[in-house]
């Protein structure tokens, strides 16, 4: 990965995606480095066009309409670096989703260990795991290798051995991997070798020969302790070389972009890394990414962080057309109205089908707004190992978060930013004091794909108005009777006045506060209830920042409610919405 220094007063983001194609602008203005803006169009991977470039081209059109900035010359094609004239651009960078998830085969020693590991590794990128092979699975050399065969995987991750340990059982679990990849002599697999280093040239000698091998660091260095970092980086080189051999256009892309092409899912690892450094050290910071192709989750506490990519839950996943991946009932539980299975099942198997297109009607908005929740859930119950070790408890208590930052088309296109909010809220259910920040123009990914060439431009791109500060939120956890007064707080405004408020259990509240006015609050716990202040029963004074929707108190509880009568789960559906909008 190039990680060296790139001077450059103007920048072009491309962003690939499943459904659109995005291309997005900076430049030096008054000595910083800001938005300027995008041009989207449709992604053009599948027919009629088949090739990433076109929709690339299309979306740059458009940004020159919208910018009045000249980027193609007199033949269409990039002006690469820009000329003094101020046409075209110093630096592309991009971020690609599009295509489908990687075909993956983990070949490991023991499943709970070394497949664990594996799995870890390959939830950080877009990958479907087809099979598991390890030494204890009692399967012959002929079935091993079939497995492989018909898999017909596009990677094979190998695992296995600490340091200083297994040798010629990893070379035993290498045969059916070598047998394969020379009955595979159109389509070899790219071999990614993650496992005990001392035998890493006994691995090039064996496999080398046989198709693209890539040697890492060992991701299981002892029983105890897990390492992916190196390898992370080992792996998004691997899913570039096999993207350049199956996915048109990406080579053209990844070329003009200094051969650093990478996933949204690496930009915003990068980006949740370097705020997890730059912010409150007692707080983490979450990336969240509702996408098309994947749902993406990535958080950070003091330099360290955890990626979790989950193809599975994208909006426009074909398993979702099989509803393999979600129940019908708990999809059904968010929805404030009444509905039959049979209608919820083909509303998101046209949805499926059609991941372009728009909600028709409020009902069809709500069903996407509650796939939404159901797909942040789904993902932090995936990886809440992992997040547990970043300071959290038992789901859904995450670890203290400032800021969560999100995006998605689910999010930013929502008619109402009370909508997203509670999209948010819901889906990943916060505690303790945090702020919501949305990625209205799609554009963190792209910035952390330029933190690799010029981080001061990634950074102070994000710093100007670039992302929406939706809502402050404040969440105490505790448990006590519906109604109970759980919280008070001393408001103080701008202009002097100050206010005293009590906010009930099981409830959710909102205290507009606009854009360029702050407020501060002396906060007092009661019951027991944690605001994150010291610990339980503790208070204090924080100062917020205006926003889009102002201060959110949520006293829901933490997990939210289950209600099993269908008619009060819908009351408080809508009544939560009414309250974020003041109706």
């Amino acid at each position: 990965m190039p990680v060296s220094f790139v001077k450059a007063d103007s920048l072009l983001a491309l962003d690939i995606g499943t459904v659109n194609t995005r291309a997005s602008l900076f430049d030096v203005v008054d000595a910083r480095y800001r938005y300027l803006g995008s041009g989207e169009a449709p992604s053009t991977a599948n027919a009629p066009y088949h090739d990433l470039s076109e929709g690339v081209h299309q979306a740059i059109e458009r940004l020159q309409q919208i910018t009045g900035r000249v980027l193609l010359d007199e033949d269409a094609k990039l002006i690469l670096p820009a000329r003094v004239d101020g046409t075209g651009v110093d630096l592309v960078v991009s971020t690609v989703s599009a295509g489908p998830p990687l075909k993956a085969v983990l070949v490991g020693l023991l499943a709970d260990i070394s497949l664990e590991s594996a799995a870890n590794l390959l939830s950080t990128t877009y990958a479907q795991i087809l099979e598991q092979i390890y030494l204890g699975d009692h399967r012959s050399l002929q079935s091993r290798l079939n497995l492989i065969l018909k898999s017909q995987a596009d990677l094979i991750v190998v695992a296995g051995g600490t340091e200083g340990g297994a040798e010629r059982a990893v070379m035993q679990m290498l045969e059916a991997v070598g047998l394969a990849c020379l009955f595979s002599e159109q389509n070899r697999p790219t071999i990614l070798y993650v496992g005990n280093s001392a035998i890493r040239d006994q691995v090039k000698n064996t496999l080398g020969s046989l198709g693209t091998l890539v040697l890492s660091s060992n991701i299981r260095p002892t029983l105890e302790n897990e390492n992916l970092e190196v390898a992370r980086l080992d792996l998004m080189s691997a899913f570039r070389q096999i993207r350049n051999a199956h996915l048109p256009g990406f080579y053209e892309i990844d070329q003009i972009s200094n051969g650093g092409a990478i996933t949204p899912a690496f930009g915003w690892e990068r980006v949740v890394r370097m705020l997890s450094k730059a912010y409150d050290q007692r707080k983490g910071v979450m990336g969240v990414d509702i996408g098309a192709a994947a749902t993406i989750i990535a958080a950070g506490l003091g330099g360290k962080t955890t990626l979790g990519v989950f193809p599975q839950y994208g909006l426009a996943n074909a398993a979702l057309r099989n509803l393999e991946q979600i129940s019908i009932k708990d999809l059904a539980d968010w929805l404030p109205f009444d509905i039959s299975p049979n209608v919820l099942k083909n509303i998101l198997l046209t949805k499926q089908t059609y991941p372009a297109s728009l909600p028709m009607n409020e009902e069809e908005l709500e069903i996407e707004l509650a796939l939404g929740r159901l797909m942040l859930q789904s993902s932090l119950r995936q990886m809440r190992k992992r997040l547990k070790e970043l300071g959290g408890g038992e789901l859904p208590i995450l670890p203290p978060l400032e800021p969560i930052i999100a995006a998605g088309s689910l999010l930013t296109r929502a008619p109402r930013w009370s909508q997203a909010a509670l999209v948010l809220l819901d889906g990943l259910q916060p505690s303790g004091i945090t702020t919501l920040v949305l990625d209205q123009h799609h554009v963190v990914a792209s910035l952390g794909a330029a933190a690799a060439f010029n981080p001061v431009l990634a950074v102070q791109a994000m710093d100007f108005g670039t992302l929406l500060n939706l809502a402050s939120v404040i969440a105490p956890l505790g448990h006590a009777r519906p109604g109970t007064v759980v919280l008070k707080a001393k408001l103080t405004y701008e202009d002097g006045r100050q206010e005293n408020l009590e906010f009930r259990y099981g409830s959710l509240y909102r205290l507009p506060v606009p854009f360029g006015q702050t407020l501060q609050l002396h906060l007092q716990p009661l019951h027991g209830f944690d605001l994150g202040m010291g610990g339980a029963g503790m208070g204090g004074k924080v100062r917020l920042s205006g926003s889009a929707l102002g201060v959110i108190v949520d006293t829901r509880g933490r997990p939210l409610p289950v209600f099993r009568d269908p008619k009060r789960r819908q009351e408080w559906l809508r009544k939560n919405l009414a309250v974020l909008e003041n109706r």
